[in-house]
């Protein structure tokens, strides 16, 4: 069985993941929105709130942060989007994160280090967001070189026998870090196609190996289930 090391170029080539260009000035803000709202990789959701708030006026930190829950509510259901209020205070706390330290954010060039990097464990610790998300819009609203690890790449990771069950988020994360040596670019583009395979074929009720891209660099007895 290949190393994740030995792996990462056929399964770089295999899943076809486009990193997205990071996010620029202050349309990086409408990007954490979509992320906030959607998780681990932003989705036509998050990317549809973002343009209600937009039309609305809401699309800037402090107004969003500011605005009274019933304002922000109504202007999500007049796009027709559903809008729950648990989910807009934490689009609202994000905002004023992102108020607090815009900018820092929005001057940094969005590549490697920045300070979203820095600021990255004041994110994961809003209500709400989790290092989960806060990884994704470091990764690939910044540019930082981390790693989402979502519920899709364990899976895969686990499945294929590159991590130990028992292993944490962040030793997780690092070992994908290391294996694709600290490349934003590859590590979003891995982060987008390891969670299309995760929905497609490495599903929770089961994997589907045959059809599957990464069936290439299985085990040669087949996919580790986690519980042995």
């Amino acid at each position: 069985m290949p190393s994740l090391n030995e792996a990462l170029p056929a399964i770089i080539r295999a899943v076809g993941g486009r990193p997205a260009a990071p996010a620029s000035g202050d349309s990086r803000f409408e990007a954490v929105v979509a992320f906030a709202a959607s998780g681990s990789l932003a989705s036509g959701r998050g990317d549809r709130l973002a343009t209600a708030l937009d039309e609305a006026g809401l699309l800037e930190p402090e107004a969003l942060a500011t605005a009274s829950l019933e304002e922000v509510v109504d202007a999500l259901r007049d796009a027709r989007i559903e809008a729950n209020p648990k989910a807009v205070r934490l689009l609202q706390r994000v905002a004023a994160w992102y108020q607090a330290h815009r900018e820092d954010l929005e001057a940094a060039p969005a590549s490697g280090a920045g300070p979203a990097s820095a600021r990255r464990d004041e994110l994961a610790a809003i209500r709400g967001v989790g290092r989960t998300t806060a990884d994704a819009i470091a990764l690939h609203v910044f540019g930082a070189a981390t790693y989402p690890v979502d519920r899709a790449t364990y899976r895969i990771i686990v499945r294929h026998g590159w991590i130990d069950p028992t292993v944490d988020y962040e030793e997780a994360s690092q070992l994908l870090i290391d294996a694709a040596e600290a490349d934003s670019a590859v590590l979003s583009g891995l982060s987008r196609g390891l969670a299309d395979v995760g929905r497609r074929f490495c599903k929770p009720s089961g994997p589907r190996c045959e059809p599957c891209p990464l069936r290439i660099v299985l085990p040669d007895g087949g996919p580790i289930e986690a519980d042995g």
